[in-house]
């Protein structure tokens, strides 16, 4: 997350979903994967999204959900503007929902497409996700199929459109 997009729509979007997660019981951390020029802004960010800073992780009493905010997105390669699979299903060891921010599409290629096949490698890690698709793309995942359908039934229950929700 770079400051000079903090307050952005997409921003609303993230506090839209920490805020449903949250009333489904869970407590909601970020990894912000900070990139620029924060001078201690970076309190006003959380505040306004509704998360706590991943280094708050220890005052955790019960179920988390940790949203990534990568500048970018999910990339095959860990860069300071993007996060891989593989790092999305390491951090579910320690929280029953991640869901992360993903712009990271080729303009050349389908993004459903690219969506399905980045589904199919989270799948291989021995993780089950969907994707929120919109202007703004979210990546949700978690171990268990359950706790997935019941996050999915909860947005369903407060009005988004089915059609938004990528399975497969």
């Amino acid at each position: 997350m770079n400051p000079k997009w903090f307050g952005d729509s997409f921003d609303i979007v993230k506090r839209f979903f920490i805020g449903n997660i949250s009333e489904m019981g869970y407590q909601v951390f970020v990894d912000p994967m900070l990139t620029g020029e924060w001078n201690g802004l970076e309190n006003k960010f959380y505040d306004f999204i509704g998360a706590e800073p991943l280094k708050n992780l220890s005052t955790s009493s019960g179920r988390t959900a940790l949203l990534l905010d990568p500048d970018t997105g999910i990339a095959p390669k860990q860069t300071k503007q993007h996060v891989t699979i593989r790092k999305i299903v390491d951090y579910l060891k320690e929280h029953e929902i991640v869901f992360t921010f993903d712009q990271s599409f080729s303009r050349g290629t389908d993004a459903l497409e690219q969506m399905r096949k980045k589904l199919s490698l989270l799948k291989k890690e021995g993780a089950a996700g969907f994707y929120y698709d919109s202007h703004a793309r979210f990546l949700f995942s978690a171990k268990s199929q359950e706790v997935l359908t019941n996050l999915e039934r909860h947005l369903l229950k407060v009005g988004l459109p089915d059609k938004r929700f990528i399975n497969k």
